[in-house]
């Protein structure tokens, strides 16, 4: 298993919350991250390499950049 973490961006909040965790795959981390997640934006990371950046567009729909 390959670790990964995210670090969510509450709009509230000056610091962003860093959640770690294990997956397979980048994509397996993906998907436990919008797990995680909310409403909150975020990045994802495996080490030092970020994956990308998700924010929600609308209920169920996350756009990656």
């Amino acid at each position: 298993m390959r670790a990964f973490h995210i670090l969510l961006r509450e709009e509230s909040e000056g610091e962003p919350i860093r959640i770690d965790f294990r997956a397979e795959t980048p994509d397996y981390a993906l998907v436990i991250a919008q797990g995680h997640a909310g409403d909150c934006d975020m990045e994802l990371w495996e080490g030092p390499t970020m994956v990308g950046s998700l924010s929600k567009s609308a209920p169920q729909l996350w756009k990656l950049s």
